[in-house]
């Protein structure tokens, strides 16, 4: 088997994994930290960021320069989607959830895929919502960036710009719902064949809704890729464990990103946070997604706020998907938790956002200019995207709230640190704090998850095995496992490694002529028996599904002769066989003759002792056979 990573194991994974033959992509996700060097787009113009310093480069025109020093591209935003890759051999793309879907557009609506997407029915719901609501930011914005030659920003402006040829520009939606309708949606344990060589199945990751690992099989050897995966018990179905186990290969990534922060601590950190600003009269600003933690998020939040008597701070969600986004997970019950499954019998809508948004407790609008107005004052809470604070409302909202100390903005996307993320903004007097809140398994889950599985070989990032850069001594925030019980292997970006797939059985499909008077015998095997039975066949195959055929006992009739072409052709046109045309090829003294039929993909080559017939359908060869057979003498 042949691992090659295209992507960042950390966060935005795409592997290319070659088995029995089948290439298939695991994940597809572009590089969303690329948005972090260019200026941010507004809703609404920002004089601001007009009059920030230009910097002096003949060669490219479009660097600003913030306050504090860090330069910044003033274009349309890129994304940095995962390395190319000959897309004419990806049989498949195995999809684990929506935050693992950023680069679909670039490769489904590539002219050399013709390959199938799988994922389950929310991850590709709630991936399409999050895309189109990027899709809708950028046309949110009244001013038209200057379009360059992204190859012409220097290299030192951002290590994204060393990858030259790699930005591309934001998809459209238009372009978004053609890659997605595309998409097959899968269940849960559902079987996916490809091609007869290996099966493909999705089984609950409990990262969120409709999140999936995957178990790849090819005959006896299993590969288990496990990403974005987590063991908190919230709405969503629980990691199952069970069937991961006992792999040939483990591939393991997308651990949390910032293993120094737990889930529950930091949604403390942040329930107390907003609670701390509101009771000051300030407002608070969540830079978020629409899908995801938000949900979780709220229902902490409410509780917290109801615990400290306020009651009557508004809470408002703007996305431009925002009705979508809140509605879906009420329609998922068979994708969540028993608890939440069960409230769907009383009834009672799942999650407490439902109920909420029916009392006007939460009020979501598409966008600021949406009707916020009637809702908003002073102290509010506001979750608005896009988190990486480059489009979006929460950019004019930060814009407009920097100023007054009392106000605060909490960052809560993992994949968007504070310094880089806020550099365009300052300076700033508002209260800032980054509190990641990511429930994908941390290192020591991790290690646990490893024995607990038991795999022959683990292939995961070398990033787990390195203490965090800002806490360098934390020797408890690595990935710990014991290399002298499983082959560990670290992949790194770019990294190919070539492991051996080693012997494996194929099932054979029997007929039932061939069971019929089959009897079987114990084998004695150590301590156990096995039943067995003797069977003798011909092996056939189509579609690599192959079925042992019980041999036809009568003696088969023998056949010689040479075919002439023209009785050849005089016998196709009395079976209502057309010719499209004959190719005549020469190899030393002999002859070749290729004749092409109508349909133009089936074939018969005439050469000297054999005839060869190449054709889709059987019933066709059937016809052509008895031609050839009609022309030569029985022995």
């Amino acid at each position: 088997m042949k691992i090659s990573n295209l992507g960042n194991l950390d966060h935005s994974s795409c592997m290319l994994i070659k088995i029995n033959n089948v290439h298939i992509m695991l994940d597809c996700s572009a590089d969303v930290a690329s948005l972090t060097p260019f200026l941010p787009l507004s809703p609404l113009h920002l004089s601001r960021l007009d009059k920030l310093e230009t910097v002096a480069n003949p060669e490219c025109k479009v660097l600003k320069q913030t306050t504090g020093g860090q330069v910044l591209v003033d274009t349309v935003l890129h994304l940095k989607p995962p390395q190319d890759v000959d897309l004419s051999l990806v049989d498949a793309i195995l999809v684990t959830n929506n935050s693992q879907i950023s680069a679909l557009p670039y490769v489904m609506m590539d002219p050399r895929f013709h390959g199938r997407v799988y994922a389950t029915e929310p991850c590709v719901m709630m991936g399409r919502l999050t895309l189109i609501a990027l899709s809708k930011y950028m046309k949110q914005c009244p001013k038209r960036r200057m379009k360059v030659d992204i190859d012409s920003v220097p290299a030192d402006v951002h290590p994204i710009f060393k990858s030259k040829g790699r930005l591309r520009e934001i998809y459209s939606e238009e372009t978004i719902e053609a890659c997605f309708a595309k998409i097959t949606p899968v269940r849960y344990n559902e079987q996916i064949d490809l091609f007869g060589l290996v099966t493909c199945i999705p089984i609950p990751a409990g990262h969120t809704i409709g999140s999936a690992n995957w178990i790849i099989n090819n005959g006896d050897y299993k590969v288990s890729y496990i990403s974005s995966s987590s063991k908190l018990i919230h709405h969503t179905l629980p990691m199952e464990v069970a069937s991961l186990a006992n792999p040939d290969v483990m591939i393991l990534n997308n651990l949390s990103l910032n293993p120094m922060y737990t889930p529950d601590s930091t949604l403390i950190d942040v329930c107390n946070i907003v609670t701390m600003s509101v009771k000051k009269g300030g407002n608070v600003l969540i830079p978020c997604h629409c899908t995801g933690v938000l949900l979780d998020l709220i229902e902490w939040l409410i509780s917290h706020l109801s615990k400290n008597n306020i009651t009557d701070v508004p809470i408002i969600i703007v996305s431009p998907v925002a009705d979508a986004a809140l509605a879906h997970p009420d329609i998922y019950g068979e994708w969540l938790n028993a608890t939440k499954q069960s409230k769907l019998y009383v009834p009672e809508l799942p999650f407490a956002h439902s109920q909420l948004i029916k009392s006007k407790r939460i009020h979501h609008f598409a966008s600021a200019a949406d009707g916020m107005g009637a809702v908003y004052k002073t102290p509010c809470i506001v979750f608005a995207g896009h988190p990486s604070l480059r489009c979006g409302d929460a950019v004019l909202l930060l814009e407009k709230w920097k100023n007054d100390p009392q106000n605060a903005v909490i960052l809560i996307e993992p994949e968007y640190p504070i310094a880089p993320t806020l550099a365009p903004f300052q300076p700033m007097y508002m209260k800032s704090c980054f509190y990641p809140i990511d429930p994908s398994i941390n290192y020591p889950q991790a290690a646990k998850l490893i024995k607990d599985i038991k795999p022959k070989t683990v292939v995961t990032s070398p990033t787990y095995s390195k203490c965090p850069v800002s806490q360098p001594n934390r020797t408890d925030l690595v990935l710990n496992v014991d290399r002298n019980e499983v082959n560990y292997r670290e992949l790194g970006v770019g990294d190919i490694i070539n492991l051996p797939e080693g012997p494996s059985t194929i099932k054979v499909k029997l007929q039932h002529q061939t069971i019929h008077g089959v009897t079987m015998q114990p084998l004695k095997r150590g301590a156990a028996y096995q039943l067995v039975a003797y069977v003798s066949g011909a092996i056939t195959a189509r579609d690599n599904k192959p079925v042992l055929v019980t041999p036809n006992h009568q003696t088969p009739q023998e056949l010689y002769g040479e075919i002439q072409l023209e009785e050849f052709l005089v016998a196709l046109s009395c079976k209502g066989i057309s010719v499209a045309n004959v190719q005549n090829m020469e190899s030393g003294d002999k002859v070749h003759h290729m004749i092409t039929l109508s349909d133009q993909v089936s074939t018969v080559t005439l050469s000297p002792g054999v005839t060869s017939i190449a054709t889709h359908t059987g019933q066709l060869r059937q016809k052509l056979e008895s031609v050839v057979h009609s022309l030569l003498i029985p022995l």
